[in-house]
């Protein structure tokens, strides 16, 4: 049933099922590094609330510069403005780097976007496609019954459930990553924040400008 469908819509089937094996590997890449991701978050977290806790502060610096995180990144980029800088200017290095390591989370999520607007319009081609060979079929051979029809009908309606079948699970996807990638932020520029203020005092003092 499955082949049958598949030679019924014609190659704007195979589209569809390219945007799907497309999405279905954007969607397991994307899980595969948030769970990472978000393992190497807990682990920092631990490691610094355990260096700062015994007073072991470049053990906590140390830990950042070897963890794959964005926490570790955004800590970085703060402390390296030393301990005397001012609270607006390690706010911004935090927003600037805060946006790098967001890019680097949304990265793909721009293909599930794509593939969620574009896949019923796919499917709406296979449409029309299928319903003009149907009335194509009919002016050359008359009304013959429903045989003469129902290869583009057919078509029609596989496209456009198919196309349907792929566009949803890629925007629910597409906002799954979103939320889930707005309330990480929100927790790491916390984190970041807190963490630098128990390290700045035992940060080197802010080189002097000449």
């Amino acid at each position: 049933m499955l082949w049958e469908w598949i030679v019924a819509g014609g190659l704007t089937m195979a589209t569809l099922i390219l945007l799907s094996v497309i999405s279905i590997g954007v969607v397991l890449e994307r899980l595969s590094f948030m769970k990472r991701v978000r393992l190497a978050t807990d682990k920092l977290r631990q490691e610094l609330k355990d260096a700062i806790a015994h007073k072991k502060y470049s053990e906590a610096i140390a830990s950042c510069r070897t963890s794959e995180s964005p926490l570790a990144a955004m800590i970085l980029a703060e402390t390296a403005s030393g301990r005397d800088a001012e609270s607006a200017d390690a706010e911004r290095i935090l927003t600037l780097t805060m946006r790098g390591e967001m890019a680097r989370l949304k990265q793909y999520m721009p293909v599930l976007a794509t593939i969620a607007s574009v896949a019923p319009f796919v499917g709406l081609f296979g449409t029309c496609k299928g319903i003009i060979g149907a009335f194509s079929d009919i002016s050359t051979q008359g009304m013959g019954g429903p045989s003469v029809i129902a290869a583009g009908i057919s078509e029609a309606l596989v496209s456009t459930a198919t196309g349907l079948l792929v566009a949803i699970p890629a925007l629910m996807f597409y906002n799954f990553f979103s939320k889930a990638i707005s309330n990480m932020s929100l927790e790491l520029e916390s984190l970041a924040f807190e963490t630098y203020r128990d390290l700045q005092h035992h940060l080197p003092a802010t080189p002097a400008k000449h």
